[in-house]
C-alpha cells in the first residue's frame, strides 16, 4: 500500500526504468521484445489515471482481485502488443475492464477478469 506521495516517486520511477527498458531492448533488436515497453508505458498510464483519481495502483493486481481504471481502448492497445509479442494471444477482455465507478469493490478499484 502507498500513499500519494510514495505513488508519484513510484510513478516517476516506473516511467525512468521503462525508458530504460525501451534504450536496452532497441539495442538488442528483436521487436516483439521491443514491444514490451509499449505494455509497460499503457501500465504507466492507467497507474496516473488511478493516482489522479485517488486509487492506489499498488493494491491492483490479481492477487487483490482489484483491477486498474482502464477505458476498453487502453485495454485493446494491451492486447494488440500481446498478439505482436505472443502471435495472436487475447488476454484482456475490454468490456470487463472497463466500469463506470471503479471504486465501488473493496472500496478501490473493480474485480478484474482476463479471458
Amino acid at each position: 500500500m502507498m500513499d500519494t506521495d510514495e505513488r508519484l516517486v513510484a510513478l516517476a520511477s516506473m516511467s525512468q526504468a521503462t525508458d530504460q527498458f525501451y534504450r536496452a531492448a532497441v539495442g538488442i533488436g528483436n521487436h516483439p521484445f521491443i514491444e514490451f515497453a509499449g505494455l509497460m508505458r499503457e501500465y504507466i498510464n492507467a497507474c496516473w489515471r488511478a493516482h489522479e483519481d485517488g486509487i492506489d495502483f499498488s493494491e491492483c493486481n490479481r492477487h487483490t482481485g482489484m483491477a486498474l481504471p482502464m477505458e476498453p481502448v487502453m485495454s485493446d492497445y494491451v492486447n494488440e502488443k500481446l498478439a505482436c509479442i505472443y502471435a495472436g494471444s487475447k488476454v484482456l477482455d475490454a468490456r470487463a475492464a472497463h466500469q463506470t465507478d471503479h471504486r465501488s469493490v473493496h472500496g478501490a478499484c473493480a474485480p478484474t477478469r482476463l479471458v
